[in-house]
């Protein structure tokens, strides 16, 4: 939840900078490799790839504030699939009739 939390102020606060190529191209970079970890786990989400979606296209472009954006939702979003994920590992057993 602390995690969400900083994303959300973290979307909050980027669209004040101005971003550059490389700030969204690294962003997106991030926010890929979170979501193929939440792919590995089983655990994709349908937001997170299409906010990655429409980060490359940002980025395609050369909309930067727009690719930056986009690329720290899907992040952020991959980020709550992966702990979703590893919740999930444990937390199902508590539902198991015994």
């Amino acid at each position: 939840m602390k995690r969400l939390l900083i994303a959300v102020l973290t979307l909050v606060a980027v669209p004040a900078l101005a971003a550059d190529q490389t700030d969204a191209a690294a962003s997106l970079a991030r926010a890929e490799q979170e979501e193929a970890e939440a792919g590995k786990l089983g655990n994709r989400w349908v937001p997170a790839e299409a906010a990655l979606k429409s980060a490359r296209a940002a980025l395609a472009k050369q909309d930067w504030d727009t690719a930056l954006t986009q690329a720290t939702r899907a992040q952020a979003l991959a980020e709550r699939a992966i702990e979703q994920a590893q919740e999930q590992k444990t937390l199902w057993r508590d539902a198991v009739i015994r």
